[in-house]
């Protein structure tokens, strides 16, 4: 496991990466200490102790179910809460999955960070909006970032591709009346600036990434 680094995307906004232990490919995670919110957090060397460096942790929020990746970790050094969208609440019933607490769309999970639908992928993937200046966007599998630009996830990757990318471009237009400027990812790079310009030219545009 490689060494944490978290860096500053905007001031209350940072982020790290690493490889998932699954499927080995780099993902990406977000920290907001003002709140004390991870979002999507990937596990890394040292990232509990830069966490509790920065105030630790009341929650952890996953944008959508798949999403868990080293929150159960976290959740046991801090004591904090789990969030999971509504719609995915099933995949940790049972007495083998970690104890989470659902969140519903336009929940408003901490001081100005609001869950917001996107559901197309799957039924409980979602978006956070982050109020503030510059107001932040954080997407779960709806869209994804490679070295050219946005993307969709790759069609062998979704059970009826066409449907999926009608519906997401639905919900990513309505996300653009939101007021934001940085662009949060699980999988791709941050956008410090211009993540709303981005987001609207892929909505006009769009294209899939393939891995």
């Amino acid at each position: 496991m490689s060494e944490v680094r978290l860096t500053e995307v905007v001031p209350g906004v940072l982020h790290w990466s690493a490889l998932h232990p699954s499927h080995g490919m780099l993902v990406h995670s977000a920290l907001l200490p003002g709140c004390g919110i991870a979002i999507d957090p990937i596990a890394a060397d040292g990232l509990a102790e830069a966490i509790a460096d920065r105030g630790g942790l009341e929650q952890i929020v996953l944008t959508n179910r798949l999403h868990t990746r080293g929150s159960v970790e976290l959740a046991e050094r801090f004591g904090a809460a789990i969030r999971v969208p509504l719609a995915g609440i099933s995949r940790f019933e049972g007495p083998s999955g970690p104890e989470v607490v659902a969140y519903d769309w336009g929940d408003e999970i901490a001081d100005g960070v609001v869950a917001h639908e996107v559901g197309a992928i799957c039924p409980d993937d979602g978006a956070l909006h982050i109020t503030g200046d510059p107001g932040t966007l954080a997407l779960a599998d709806s869209v994804m970032a490679d070295e050219t630009g946005l993307g969709f996830a790759p069609d062998w990757l979704m059970d009826d591709p066409d449907t999926v990318k009608e519906r997401s471009l639905v919900a990513l237009r309505r996300l653009l009346d939101l007021n934001f400027d940085v662009l949060l990812m699980a999988h791709g790079p941050p956008l410090p600036a211009g993540g709303r310009e981005a987001l609207a030219a892929f909505v006009e545009a769009p294209r899939s990434i393939e891995f």
